[in-house]
């Protein structure tokens, strides 16, 4: 029997679409086209030119309207992450700033699953809490599968290995050894494998 893994899995742009959504969001409630391609960063009040309040707003909107629970997946999360959970331990570690829902989502999508959901600290929103990083540690995570650049960081900086999706808003994140850039789920699976 091969020994468990502990999997941290981030939720927004790792496992449900997010940025999409709010795209779609900010051009309905504030008339402008973004394209996902020009989301450099996590840092919204800077992508949108609007405040940090509004932000929070938009993004309350963007939750209540997809309802959390009906989000879409992003490409072979879903199936991956079942795949994984047959031997090993899953973690779902989030950042998000509006937990109503989110609990109930895993559940319905992932009911099969032994999973746990722990919420971290937001830099973006600056919610308290514990960091990402912290939070592998104080669990034994083996690897965290994440989109963002500061997460991201955060967890190397705490001797955590990190699978990085490529997202427009992690290009400049410096490589480091304990940091596995990956194109999709497809390749994350094939090297942990």
């Amino acid at each position: 029997m091969e020994n468990k893994l502990k999997i941290g899995i981030d939720l927004d742009d790792v496992v449900f679409e997010f940025v999409n959504p709010l795209l779609e969001g900010y051009k309905e409630k504030y008339g402008k086209d973004i394209s996902f391609e020009e989301v450099f960063s996590y840092n919204f009040p800077t992508i949108f030119n609007i405040s940090l309040k509004e932000v929070i707003d938009l993004i309350e909107d963007v939750f209540k309207k997809e309802k959390v629970e009906n989000m879409s997946f992003c490409e072979f999360s879903k199936e991956s992450i079942l795949d994984l959970s047959k031997n090993h331990k899953i973690y779902f570690i989030t950042s998000r700033i509006f937990r109503e829902g989110t609990l109930e989502s895993l559940e319905k999508f992932f009911f099969e699953t032994n999973f746990e959901l722990v919420f971290s600290s937001n830099p973006y929103a600056k919610t308290n809490g514990k960091t990402k990083g912290e939070i592998c540690n104080e669990l034994g995570i083996d690897f965290m599968i994440e989109d963002s650049k500061e997460h991201a960081e955060e967890c190397v900086g705490k001797n955590i290995k990190v699978f990085l999706l490529d997202k427009p808003w992690n290009k400049n994140t410096e490589s480091h050894e304990n940091m596995i850039r990956v194109k999709n789920w497809r390749e994350i699976m094939e090297k942990i494998r």
